[in-house]
């Protein structure tokens, strides 16, 4: 399984945009354990606004899109609601029926178009890692609790 970690990053430097990314890999293979077959695709790690290692936005663009194509699971932190890049992923993300989980976290007003693409919108990260880990890897959907 690979979840794609989705979320603005313009206006962050390099240590912010990692930060919550992984914090929630850290926790996740916490819940999971380490010897697990779900991988991570943390984009600050290949493109970043900060480090300009591309020589163009397309390129930065249709490789994340591409990882996002072949994500299983999308997580999606609503941290900047209006980040432009954060809504194309959540679309192509829906367009590819590949099943997103927001978090809203600050209660920020999103877009009624980005509620509805995503599953599920949880509150916190913690309840994001409860919901992946039961919904998605132990299978376990109907003991689920909030």
């Amino acid at each position: 399984m690979i979840v794609y970690l989705s979320g603005g990053m313009s206006g962050l430097n390099y240590k912010e945009q990692l930060a919550w990314r992984n914090k929630f890999i850290k926790n996740m293979l916490f819940r999971i354990g380490v010897n697990t077959d779900v991988k991570f695709f943390n984009p600050p790690l290949y493109y970043s606004p900060n480090q300009p290692y591309h020589n163009n936005e397309r390129e930065v663009m249709e490789y994340e899109l591409d990882r996002l194509r072949k994500s299983d699971v999308v997580i999606v932190n609503f941290n900047m609601p209006k980040s432009i890049g954060t809504a194309m992923e959540v679309a192509v993300a829906r367009e590819n029926r590949i099943p997103i989980i927001g978090v809203n976290e600050l209660n920020k007003s999103l877009h009624p178009w980005l509620v509805e693409s995503c599953l599920r919108i949880c509150g916190t990260m913690d309840e994001a890692e409860k919901y992946l880990t039961d919904y998605f890897l132990l299978g376990r959907g109907t003991k689920y609790k909030v």
